[in-house]
């Protein structure tokens, strides 16, 4: 399985650093200044905003109130393996991840291939037990590059219903709902219904995460269709469902409905199902609360993350006028119509594709209480940062861990995962 995990890995590079067409100068309005920078031993994040006039992100602290928080310089952290032999696992997840599921303890392993494996979680050093296939639909998924099978999600009140995102062979990407009742050893091979079937133009930016927010809704993350530089056009067209984050009533209707208070509910200034648009490629987002965090991979140079709060609908993040807070596709004079990210960071070193994570919860680690954790692919790094009034307070990179980071995820009980190469991994302190 080696030469497809090196065409993944060419595919991300191409995705995030094919040329398109930039202007080679940026608005001189849009001129970067830094406002927030951390420096460790370990590296260096940097958020940065246009000089005065990009808008403020609406999203709030991920701190909390009591002592002073340890600073990320003094945090160290380590990965402990916990399985592997994965052809090329994308996502790792629990029930418990939508609200707990009682007599399922297991965490379930999303393989790009086409299947989903579930283990019981091990014991530090203990090998793990009872690991089963409990989905395989890899006879209809088309797997290579930045196809497959790409995000599972279950249903937060119903934890037998789960969600899977899918390319199907003609390059379309395809939301399906299957049976999987909590004391089953596998799900059901035919699916429930069908939810979404979006077409693609090209091969890349089919984003792949679904997740439900703590409204119910099932929120759904699709790329800008491909090619290099918006080469579609749906970044700017709120019309479409690519390039944005969709939110979907999945309890409503058939096979959804569109929650009323959408911001394009009536499908004149959009389309129904959009909640944000002007994303390329949103490779994993997460919700901390009712906060919603993006790692959205840039271009030619930016990596950024988004965070917005849950009156956020009808954003527009950016995307092709800006790659980050820079201009690449004006023009830029007016960029007060588009929320920034709260972090960006540059190409280089190393890195050039961002991997969303979550905002750490459990109680594994005290010291990273709120503390937002997200990776590059390419570079192997897992970076963090603390959020409060309103600017980055804190961020941290720590020494290159692993190779082709993909996605993390979270057990029931808040413990954070990392699914690279061909294994899981659980972050620990050390």
């Amino acid at each position: 399985m080696k030469p497809a995990r090196l065409s993944l890995l060419a595919t991300l590079l191409l995705s995030a650093c094919s040329t398109g067409t930039a202007p080679t100068t940026a608005a001189s309005a849009n001129t970067s200044t830094t406002v927030a920078t951390a420096t460790t031993t370990a590296g260096t994040t940097t958020t940065t905003v246009a000089a005065g006039t990009l808008p403020t992100t609406t999203v709030v602290s991920t701190t909390t109130t009591g002592p002073a928080p340890t600073p990320l310089a003094d945090i160290a952290l380590s990965l402990e393996w916990v399985a592997g032999g994965f052809p090329a696992p994308v996502f790792v997840l629990s029930r418990a991840s939508a609200n707990g599921a009682a007599g399922d303890d297991r965490m379930f392993v999303v393989d790009q291939t086409g299947t989903i494996t579930g283990f019981a979680p091990p014991e530090p050093g203990v090998v793990p037990r009872d690991r089963a296939v409990v989905l395989d639909i890899s006879s209809k998924v088309a797997y290579g590059g930045e196809r497959g099978l790409l995000g599972v999600a279950f249903h937060p009140d119903s934890p037998d219903r789960m969600f899977v995102d899918y390319t199907r062979d003609d390059g379309a990407t395809v939301i399906e709902e299957y049976s999987f009742p909590v004391g089953a050893d596998a799900a059901e091979s035919t699916p429930v219904r069908t939810i979404l079937v979006q077409p693609q133009p090209a091969a890349n930016h089919n984003g792949g995460m679904i997740a439900f927010g703590p409204d119910r809704y099932l929120y759904v993350a699709l790329g800008d269709g491909g090619g290099g530089g918006d080469t579609y056009g749906n970044g700017q067209d709120p019309h479409t469902l690519l390039g944005a984050i969709l939110r979907l009533d999945v309890d409503g209707g058939t096979p959804y409905a569109i929650p009323p208070d959408n911001p394009f509910a009536d499908g004149v200034a959009g389309a129904p199902e959009v909640w944000l648009w002007g994303l390329r490629n949103p490779w994993r987002f997460s919700f901390d609360g009712a906060d919603l965090w993006i790692g959205d991979v840039g271009q030619n140079a930016w990596e950024e993350i988004d965070a917005v709060g849950p009156d956020a609908g009808g954003s527009n993040l950016g995307w092709p006028i800006f790659e980050g807070t820079h201009c690449y596709d004006g023009p830029c004079d007016d960029p007060s119509g588009f929320t920034p990210p709260v972090l960006e960071y540059p190409h280089g070193g190393g890195r050039c594709s961002i991997t969303g994570g979550y905002v750490y919860r459990g109680a594994a680690i005290p010291d990273l209480k709120g503390v937002y954790l997200y990776g590059d692919y390419c570079s192997g790094e897992i970076m963090a940062l603390r959020y409060s009034g309103g600017s980055v307070v804190d961020s941290r990179v720590w020494d290159p861990i692993v190779a082709e980071l993909t996605s993390f995820g979270v057990d029931r009980d808040g413990n954070l995962y990392v699914t690279a190469w061909d294994s899981v991994y659980r972050v620990v302190v050390g």
